[in-house]
């Protein structure tokens, strides 16, 4: 294995193909959620948290960096799906691939099933934002206009279409669409106690906002940043407006940071 697993990495594990999520892995483990059991696909992160506290509850750990308990499969029982290792049979994806320098993986059902619908790339060079950029400027990707209900979870419907459509991380290419993943982990200092807000925050600073964990200054009910590992929340512009109810973790250092991914509700409030 060419990297410690981080996001972007799958496990296969008691039956299941799990998603490792963030960055922050305890020695011997890896923090991830069920994506495939069996046939069976879990999509929405909720859904994944529920079926491990019902099926694999004795994974379910507190993690003083993360601030929050997370299910945490054991390394030794597991085997890792490293995108960079991964053989790459897609044709389309190979072709979009080349168009990229340097070392891009594959990722999502592209990495663990045969089948797939959408491509999954993963990087940790956050030059391929520019190249990403440049491949949508001159019309070889498109944008994604379309949005299910069932996509959006906490984000409304709406808010997810119109920030999906201004992102380059995600897109069409040659019809099929596709999502990058670009990573690139920070330091942590551990959580030292934790809050539930609520209200109107506005973007200030674009601090991290294309490589994961994307974190963006802001105003609101607090002053501090926003935070999050997923791709809904990359790219979003200076200015924009985000009704939230969430978790506020205040670290040692200092650190104010509201958790996006475990949002109760997004929603956009301004046009985007």
């Amino acid at each position: 294995m060419g990297h410690p697993v981080t996001e972007g990495y799958f496990v296969k594990y008691r039956g299941c193909v799990w998603a490792v999520k963030g960055c922050r892995h305890p020695e011997g483990f890896a923090v991830a959620v069920p994506r495939k059991c069996g046939e069976v696909k879990v999509k929405k992160l909720s859904d994944s948290i529920a079926l491990v506290r019902l099926k694999f509850p004795e994974l379910i750990r507190y993690d003083p960096i993360i601030g929050y308990e997370v299910p945490m499969v054991p390394l030794r029982d597991a085997e890792v799906l490293d995108p960079f290792e991964a053989e790459v049979n897609d044709p389309l994806a190979r072709e979009f691939m080349g168009l990229l320098k340097g070392k891009v993986g594959v990722t999502g059902s592209l990495l663990y099933d045969s089948r797939h619908n959408d491509m999954d790339f993963l990087s940790f060079d956050e030059s391929h934002y520019l190249a990403l950029r440049k491949l949508r400027e001159s019309g070889i990707t498109g944008p994604l206009t379309e949005a299910r209900e069932e996509e959006a979870e906490a984000l409304t419907v709406d808010c997810f279409k119109k920030l999906k459509a201004i992102r380059v991380l995600e897109g069409t290419f040659r019809g099929t669409p596709y999502t990058f993943k670009i990573v690139k982990c920070v330091d942590e200092a551990p959580v030292l106690r934790t809050s539930t807000v609520e209200g109107t925050f506005k973007i200030t600073g674009l601090v991290k906002p294309y490589s994961l964990p994307v974190i963006y200054a802001a105003e609101g009910p607090l002053k501090g940043f926003l935070k999050s590992y997923r791709i809904r929340f990359t790219e979003l512009p200076e200015g924009l407006e985000l009704r939230v109810k969430a978790r506020a973790f205040v670290r040692e250092n200092g650190f104010i940071e509201v958790n996006l991914d475990t949002a109760e509700r997004v929603e956009c409030a301004q046009k985007t």
